[in-house]
């Protein structure tokens, strides 16, 4: 009777009845972690505490340091995180895959670094931000994390991906993306691939690289919502932070991976094409940069601007001042994504606690 009592007080923090639970504060990032298991007993429905959780949890709402409101999905005691990757590579977000002493590699990354720009500024004028920012429990109103949203969507960012979804680590451990193909394909010739499982904590994250998870949170759009995905930001010890993961290599089975990547439908089902890709995908078929975040880069980065504007026009690229934009009908076509994709999905077997005191 005991467990029934705690599993029925802590329902009674369900979004959906928002009325038993108006008075305290929302429980922190903190607390959240506080409430964690160790990795032993991730899946247990009790922790260390006897607090008692709901095997129909799908996320957790927490109060950010900032004040906002941050998600952090999967099962509210489990601390197990995912990455998945084709081969034993370094934790290193795409910020640091560029050569900068290489002129060509510097041009390549400022023109990255300005489409990432552009981005977050399109998305920023889209009902995914604004209906979002509505969005909010017990008054705290949510926050897009704008650089972990553009790496969502493969923008040059200081972060890298993690998923709470096991068979989603699978998929991107037993596949790759064919260049030539121009598509992610299953992995059949294990010469050059050596699939790899990596499985972190939250929780040992917190306590020993608190940077790495300091803006960690469930970015609340489709694609992410697909992965079961989290952020963490890697740009300073990436090294030190993959050391906190457990490694395991996977079989090299060209079965396992064709099975894999069929389950997901080649990608198709974890990389829907939501609103967001179109728009990531509309800003890299265009020739133009911005011509005030040339500037901003340039300062940024101490580069010599001339000379980047030189290149810029050398290699066929227009400088605008002119800001993108996205038509009625796409506004309108996001704005029913939210409406019936994301917004039920966060009413949903999304749970909040009071603040721990």
């Amino acid at each position: 009777m005991e467990v029934l009592e705690k599993e029925e007080e802590l329902l009674s923090f369900d979004v959906l009845d928002g009325e038993k639970a108006v008075e305290k504060e929302l429980q922190s990032f903190e607390d959240y972690i506080s409430l964690l298991n160790d990795a032993d007993l991730a899946l247990s429905l009790i922790n260390r505490e006897g607090t008692v959780t709901s095997p129909d949890v799908r996320g957790v709402f927490v109060k950010k340091k900032n004040g906002k409101l941050g998600i952090m999905i999967g099962q509210e005691f489990n601390p197990i995180i995912y990455r998945g990757q084709c081969n034993d590579y370094p934790f290193m977000p795409s910020s640091q895959r560029y050569e900068l002493f290489d002129p060509n590699e510097r041009i390549r990354h400022s023109v990255e670094w300005i489409k990432k720009k552009e981005f977050i500024k399109l998305i920023s004028g889209t009902p995914y931000y604004k209906r979002m920012s509505e969005f909010n429990i017990k008054g705290i109103s949510y926050e897009f994390n704008p650089e972990a949203l553009a790496n969502q969507y493969n923008c040059v960012s200081d972060y890298i991906d993690v998923t709470r979804n096991m068979m989603v680590a699978y998929f991107f451990a037993y596949t790759y993306y064919d260049k030539n193909l121009n598509q992610i394909r299953p992995i059949e010739n294990f010469d050059y691939n050596t699939p790899m499982m990596y499985i972190g904590s939250i929780k040992e994250l917190y306590y020993r690289a608190n940077e790495a998870v300091a803006d960690i949170g469930f970015q609340a759009i489709t694609s992410a919502k697909a992965q079961q995905s989290l952020s963490l930001k890697v740009a300073n010890n990436r090294d030190y932070i993959k050391s906190l993961f457990k490694k395991i290599e996977l079989p090299k089975n060209p079965e396992i991976a064709k099975n894999v990547y069929d389950q997901f439908d080649g990608g198709a089902l974890l990389m829907p094409p939501d609103y967001a890709s179109k728009c990531s995908a509309s800003l890299r078929e265009q020739n133009t940069l911005q011509d005030d975040l040339v500037t901003e880069y340039c300062e940024w980065t101490k580069t010599d601007e001339e000379w980047l504007r030189g290149e810029y026009d050398k290699r066929g690229y227009e400088l605008t001042t002119k800001l993108h934009d996205i038509s009625e009908q796409a506004q309108s076509a996001i704005n029913k994504e939210v409406n019936d994709y994301i917004i039920p999905y966060l009413n949903s077997r999304f749970i909040y606690r009071e603040k721990i005191n």
